[in-house]
């Protein structure tokens, strides 16, 4: 019997300067096919009393960059892809932060009258030729791209923080009263900045699906957590490298830490499912399951991972059920097709699986399993002729266990 389809869940402005990037973004040209346009973006931080230099420096650098990606959002939200995806607002930002490269050109110290700041200048390269291609590969992978879109809240968050220490900062300056209090909340700001910078360098590690070098994230995702020790979702992104590396019980760890730090973390629930389910705790998995859609109603993977813990039970039809609200959830859904399709065979409903596998080959045309799984339901209605073709396919595209097993068959 060829292997079942089964679903992972691989996880999981500032007011001062809104009305100004609206302005800009208006005023940006679109390019022409294959055009690179270059966008550079200055800021100027003044910093004195309880902020120090290192403080301001930090800040300068995630404003100017959020800005630069801000002002680069405007290529990224005119791309078809993304019009017909029907993408929040809130998500352009977190495309921009997964397609785009930010360059930080120079830091330097300036004084003007009284005031000392400094002045950061970042750039970024928008390559048109390969943006749409790059978009629609993030927005197929949506744990990706709401890893981006939870740094870019908590860095907007302690912006908005920043900016109010800064108020208050200039206010007690003027009425020659002591800032000395603010010291330590400028501290703590800086080094949530920097915790979502490391945590930023963990998810450029992502490609696929997963971490391309899981041991490497988690080096990065340790300093971001030494920092700032409540960062909810540095848990979650270190609990899926430690995932992938089957260090299971200290991922389970890093789920059940982002879940008490962050109120209806959805994502975190989904991901320690998956390590229950792998563990073979299944009643665990679906408690887990349950709620993260009790969270997140339309969170498609996590009916689509609740249904292969019921499809393991052998709670067919209750499997079927929650397949079938992934794919009206999400209909290019290819692994929930060949998930159901996995469970119309074991039911026996040959040509129902044959109809699931069809969709499954026609969203992922490369997909070696969905030709095996296709085949081995054409031989078990008795086309043989059918499920050969299949299996040669599955073969070429590298099934080397289709391959051994069908080769007395299909000479």
């Amino acid at each position: 019997m060829v292997s079942k389809y089964i679903s992972t869940i691989q996880a999981y402005s500032l007011p001062c300067y809104t009305i100004l990037i609206t302005i800009m973004l208006s005023l940006i040209p679109f390019p022409a096919l294959g055009e690179i346009q270059t966008i550079t973006r200055t800021v100027k931080q003044p910093f004195g009393g309880s902020q120090s230099a290192d403080d301001a420096r930090i800040t300068a650098v995630a404003k100017a960059k959020r800005e630069a990606l801000e002002m680069a959002g405007v290529y990224v939200e005119g791309l078809t892809v993304v019009k017909n995806s029907r993408v929040d607002k809130d998500e352009i930002l977190a495309l921009s932060a997964g397609v785009l490269k930010t360059e930080v050109l120079s830091q330097k110290n300036y004084l003007t009258g009284d005031a000392f700041g400094i002045e950061v200048i970042v750039k970024i390269n928008v390559d048109t030729s390969v943006l749409e291609d790059r978009v629609k590969k993030l927005l197929a992978d949506r744990t990706h791209l709401e890893q981006l879109n939870q740094a870019r809240k908590k860095e907007k968050e302690l912006l908005d923080t920043v900016a109010k220490l800064q108020e208050e900062n200039t206010r007690l300056t003027a009425e020659k009263k002591s800032t000395a209090q603010l010291k330590r909340q400028f501290q703590e700001a800086s080094q949530g900045l920097t915790a979502v910078d490391w945590n930023n360098k963990a998810i450029e590690l992502w490609q696929d699906g997963k971490y391309t070098d899981p041991k490497k994230a988690i080096e990065y995702l340790n300093q971001a957590i030494r920092l700032k020790p409540d960062y909810a979702d540095a848990h979650n992104n270190r609990g899926i490298a430690y995932g992938k590396l089957d260090k299971n019980q200290q991922a389970i760890e890093d789920f059940s830490t982002a879940i008490n730090l962050k109120q209806g973390f959805a994502e975190a629930y989904g991901n320690r499912g998956f390590i229950y389910y792998y563990l073979g705790q299944y009643q665990r998995a679906i408690e887990d399951y349950n709620q993260a859609i009790r969270l997140k109603p339309d969170y498609t993977e996590a009916y689509n991972s609740r249904g292969s813990v019921y499809a393991k039970l052998g709670q067919y039809q209750r499997a079927i059920e929650d397949y079938n609200q992934t794919i009206r959830l999400k209909p290019d859904d290819a692994n929930a097709y060949g998930n159901r399709g996995a469970v119309y065979d074991d039911l026996g409903q040959y040509q129902r699986a044959i109809e699931d596998y069809n969709q499954t080959i026609r969203l992922k045309p490369d997909d070696a399993l969905s030709y095996a799984s296709r085949g081995l339901a054409y031989l078990n209605m008795g086309n043989i002729t059918r499920g050969c073709s299949d299996f040669q396919k599955a073969c070429g595209l590298g099934h080397s266990k289709t391959c051994e097993s069908t080769k007395d068959l299909c000479r």
